[in-house]
């Protein structure tokens, strides 16, 4: 499947500029590409969460220059959002449906976002306001949109929502579905500059000239984005948490080393305990480039294409899929717990619990049942054992403030089985 090309980095205070078109794309001027123009059907449903009917979110949506078949196909986009994910504070949207040309542009989003308030999981990264105002109880950036999104209406659009996208046609339901999930959080603040050094937070306006944004362009202070703070090389370094230095020639080799991965404990989680890859080709393409799902990993059809880089005319995806909601739910979403792929993993048995993860120096385990005697074992990821040690209910604190940031795996051992849990130390 090729795939419309969504082009997303951190903008003001903060925003997220997101700039999508079609296939085989090469940026001009940082902010549009082309496409072939092929066409490939595929078809995901809407989760099961979508068609219970209840709604943990509130998402407010004001609409600029919009048709009755285009807001009616958003509005049904931004449904299946408000089934997924629970906040106290409404999420507002700004949408603009008008003629950006006809070379392949889709659509250009801005979320906004903050770093360093009260009620941050992680300190010095930035947040998309949508996101830290649910964890901050509050609004965070009242008088300003949360989102403003831009909507190509020159695009041969299918505006329908029953997922029968024609040849030829686009689906706007899917494009509306991806645009928001960057705004929720799928999204960094990575790139590669002229001089072939690579960084996190040093985005420039210039760099995606002649895009605009509505808020002044902040200073990002070499900060990454929350999305960046769990990314993680193949051997299970953490990008921006200070193994690299930023900027540097060797964030730009492993910005494009196809070797990319997630390290939050939700998405192992819900990819079968594989570390999620993200699309990291061996040429760096601002706003596809390490914001996304590998392209290869997970094709047209499969349950988390949606947040790949690229899709085509005649398919659609209604379901933001396992992945990407994992994610969600790693940078500190409160995901409802009867959304269909969430919820299976949810309840999935587990002998023991450790608390806290991520680890800073100790955390301690939990377990429904301990045993007269029980081991733990830490192994790193190319299975060396690290760390053995016998456990009670009594004496059930784990230090490892040695280890490196990094992932490990903690095998427990009792009378009633073998348990597996992943690690992640920062």
């Amino acid at each position: 499947m090729k795939k419309i090309f969504f082009l997303s980095v951190f903008i003001s205070t903060i925003t997220i500029q997101t700039i999508n078109a079609q296939t085989n794309c090469q940026l001009k001027s940082g902010v549009a590409c082309y496409g072939s123009g092929e066409t490939v059907f595929s078809k995901v449903d809407a989760p099961q969460s979508f068609y219970r009917g209840t709604r943990g979110l509130t998402i407010n949506v004001t609409y600029t220059g919009i048709t009755p078949a285009s807001q009616a196909a958003f509005e049904y986009s931004k449904q299946i959002w408000e089934s997924i994910l629970n906040g106290t504070v409404p999420i507002k949207i700004n949408v603009y449906f008008l003629a950006l040309g006809s070379g392949g542009l889709l659509g250009i989003t801005f979320p906004n976002g903050r770093k360093n308030f009260t009620g941050a999981l992680v300190n010095d990264v930035w947040y998309p306001t949508s996101l830290a105002n649910q964890l901050a109880g509050t609004e965070l950036n009242a008088g300003e949109s949360d989102f403003d999104m831009y909507l190509n209406s020159s695009v041969n659009w299918y505006f329908g929502t029953d997922g029968n996208c024609p040849a030829g046609k686009y689906d706007f339901a899917s494009v509306a579905l991806h645009e928001m999930c960057h705004g929720f959080g799928l999204v960094g603040l990575s790139k590669i500059d002229t001089a072939g050094l690579g960084s996190f937070g040093l985005l420039t306006l210039d760099d995606f000239a002649p895009a605009f944004t509505s808020f002044p362009w902040p200073e990002l202070d070499t900060l990454p984005g929350i999305f960046d703070h769990y990314l993680m090389t193949s051997n299970g370094a953490l990008l921006s948490q200070g193994a690299f230095q930023n900027p540097s020639d060797t964030l730009a080799t492993i910005f494009t080393s196809n070797q990319i991965y997630w390290s939050g404990i939700y998405g192992f989680q819900f990819n079968n305990n594989l570390e999620p890859k993200i699309y990291a080709p061996s040429t760096f393409a601002l706003g596809s480039s390490m914001v996304h799902l590998d392209e290869a990993t997970y094709p047209n059809g499969n349950a988390n294409e949606l947040m790949t880089p690229f899709a085509t005319a005649h398919s659609s995806n209604h379901n933001p899929g396992p992945i990407a909601i994992a994610i969600l739910k790693d940078i500190g979403w409160n995901v409802d717990p009867n959304y269909n792929d969430v919820n299976e993993l949810l309840i999935a048995d587990s002998k023991f619990q450790i608390y806290p993860n991520p680890v800073m120096d100790e955390f301690r385990v939990s377990g429904f049942e301990f045993q007269v005697v029980n081991t733990i074992s830490i192994s790193d990821l190319t299975g060396r054992i690290l760390l053995e040690k016998t456990i009670s209910a009594s004496e059930n604190k784990i230090d490892i403030s040695q280890f490196n940031s990094g992932i490990y795996f903690a095998e427990f051992k009792s009378e009633s089985g073998i348990s597996t849990l992943k690690i992640v130390k920062n």
